[in-house]
């Protein structure tokens, strides 16, 4: 007020003088040329106990808030607040997988420092600043935003040193060559969401009790199969091949499904439910924003049966979507489109059902390993889960830093080796890929922890693998309608013979050649009928009418087309002739005693 009264003294004399607009010419320059000394000078933070000391240009930063001072209109100085209490930036985070930024900010309320990690852009924005840092008690308005914004961004500009972006990610797994969490110069910037899980990767307890106790789990075979699954999780971007399911089942309750597939997440860290083991009550979205997140560790979910509701009649289109390892592009609210999430991780999920059905898909049939349960698996499970809860994680780290230093084309060669041998039984690729993957598992496990024990052999997986008839649609789809034929031989009889018992439809009838007795016969089906039948089983006709052409199934007429215009028994309608030869071998399986001599001597050296 002091400085004012003199300044408007010397107004009054310079009116007197006539000398008015040389007056306001002089004030002007002068502080202009006092800013710019304030500005080169450069002022620093001075807030008590900050944690660090940032130049901060014109500003002036002390106990009582952040300001700088400018000329109103008549030249005079006043205060422009940027926030009424401290507040400074004090890191910044680079995400390792998008280059995006994002700000960590220091801020003195309520008698104590706090800290928030916002986006960058959250600081760049006058409103989106309002938005974020208002709701966690930061005094900014619509009024100061743009001050505190530029206070904020003069503080990054101004400190590169200090303030040097450090590498960041917001999920775990593998990075290059470093792992989350175990990697030493990358920091975690995660979304509060996914806090359970990361909170959970971790060691705890003793790792010889873990060790001698897991030991004796791994001497059932499905126990040993979850925990290659588990560990196997983490070697599929190495292997560079697809995510896929182990699907532990049985009707029975109380045979340690669950048990087992805990057992085998302590691996990695505490296995307790909600956290590495969750329910599998949840949503299509939760699954694939948990497998982002995840990454490269394995997705454990209990009783997926709890999803039957949400999913319908069966599982293919959640099977399809995990196992393809990339999530749907989805729309921000306030514009533009979001990061595409992916990941290549395991799943390992318990039920009371298989995960497929009869009616399943080749795809999800051929990326799932389903396993019946028959007795327990686990004796006393509410001992083993207090072991596993006090004891846990050590495993995890050891198996990355092996694979750290473990080349990848050593890694991929002993792969395929397995996969070659695999793929001589009757196996489809994909069901291959997985168990080879497995496989490669098991055997590190064996040389890290388990010395004790000797390493799986295909011998010994053979029996959880579908055949190819198991997975191909067209045999599956065929024998169905062979079935469906033989459940119903009134229909196919001639209702005008005077024995008949048909009092309903006719379907077709069965042709047996009498001249050559050792052919199969051949029904002549209704279309529609046949095309109703396929539908409610789950199949669709065109798709697998060509499969079963190509395979010998159907006869074509003079045209080479599958639709015959005959009649059957006076009836003229359009009808599909299939052969009704059974499908050979129903096990499907090379006998392994069938291979050449050395084939089956795995692992590999």
């Amino acid at each position: 007020m002091e400085r004012t009264q003199y300044i408007e003294a010397a107004k009054s004399a310079a009116r007197d003088l006539k000398r008015v607009s040389e007056f306001n010419s002089v004030l002007k320059a002068f502080f202009t040329d006092y800013q710019q000394q304030m500005h080169a000078r450069g002022n620093t933070t001075q807030f008590t106990g900050q944690p660090l000391e940032l130049e901060c240009a014109g500003w002036i930063a002390g106990d009582s808030g952040v300001y700088t001072e400018r000329l109103d209109n008549q030249w005079v100085p006043i205060r422009i607040m940027a926030c009424s209490h401290p507040i400074m930036p004090v890191r910044i985070l680079k995400n390792v997988d998008t280059g995006e930024e994002r700000v960590t900010l220091a801020y003195f309320k309520y008698g104590e420092w706090q800290h928030v990690t916002v986006n960058r852009e959250a600081c760049a924005d006058n409103s989106a600043i309002v938005k974020v840092l208002s709701r966690i008690g930061v005094e900014v308005t619509s009024e100061n935003a743009k001050y505190l914004v530029r206070y904020i961004s003069d503080c990054i500009g101004m400190n590169p040193a200090k303030l040097l972006p450090l590498k960041a990610i917001n999920r775990l797994g593998w990075c290059g060559n470093e792992f989350m969490p175990y990697a030493q110069d990358i920091v975690y910037d995660g979304d509060i969401d996914y806090e359970p899980i990361f909170r959970n990767v971790k060691s705890g307890g003793n790792y010889e009790v873990w060790r001698a106790y897991c030991g004796e789990l791994r001497k059932n075979l499905i126990v040993r199969l979850a925990f290659a699954a588990a560990a196997g999780s983490v070697l599929i971007e190495k292997l560079n091949i697809l995510p896929f399911v182990l699907h532990i089942w049985s009707g029975e309750s109380g045979t340690g499904k669950t048990v087992a597939i805990m057992a085998a997440m302590s691996i990695w860290g505490n296995p307790k439910m909600g956290g590495l083991v969750k329910t599998m009550n949840t949503t299509k979205v939760g699954i694939m924003r948990t497998s982002a997140f995840l990454y490269s560790l394995p997705y454990a979910g209990d009783e997926l049966q709890t999803m039957k509701d949400r999913w319908m009649t069966n599982f293919d289109q959640l099977i399809y979507q995990i196992t393809e390892g990339i999530d749907r592009g989805r729309g921000r609210a306030s514009g533009g489109v979001e990061e595409t999430k992916t990941w290549h991780c395991s799943y390992l999920f318990t039920g009371e059902e298989p995960i497929t059905k009869q009616n399943s898909r080749e795809g999800a049939k051929n990326r799932s390993i389903e396993i019946e349960v028959e007795g327990k698996l686990i004796e006393n499970g509410n001992e083993t889960v207090k072991i596993l809860t006090e004891n846990y994680g050590f495993a995890g780290e050891k198996i990355v830093r092996y694979l750290q230093e473990t080349d990848c084309g050593r890694l991929q060669e002993e792969y395929k080796q397995y996969f070659d041998q695999i793929c001589k039984l009757n196996t489809t690729e994909k069901q291959a890929m997985a168990m080879s993957c497995m496989l490669v598992a098991d055997r590190i496990l064996t040389d890290l922890i388990f010395t004790d024990e000797a390493p799986l052999h295909v011998r010994d997986v053979k029996q959880f693998l579908k055949t190819a008839n198991d997975v191909d649609v067209a045999d599956r789809s065929y024998g169905n309608v062979l079935n469906w034929i033989a459940q119903n031989p009134i229909r196919f009889q001639d209702p005008n013979e005077a024995d008949a018992v048909n009092r309903g439809e006719v379907w077709g009838k069965i042709v047996e050649d009498e001249k050559h007795p050792e052919e199969p016969p051949v029904a002549v089906v209704n279309k529609d009928v046949l095309c109703r039948f396929l539908e409610k089983e789950g199949f669709d006709y065109t798709a697998v009418s060509k499969k079963w052409a190509e395979k010998g199934y159907l006869q074509k007429n003079s045209q080479g087309k599958f639709v015959h215009q005959t009649r059957v028994y006076g009836i003229k309608a359009s009808y599909v002739k299939i052969v009704m030869e059974p499908i050979a071998d129903p096990d499907g399986f090379v006998k392994l005693e069938d291979l050449e001599d050395g084939q089956m001597e795995l692992p590999f050296e």
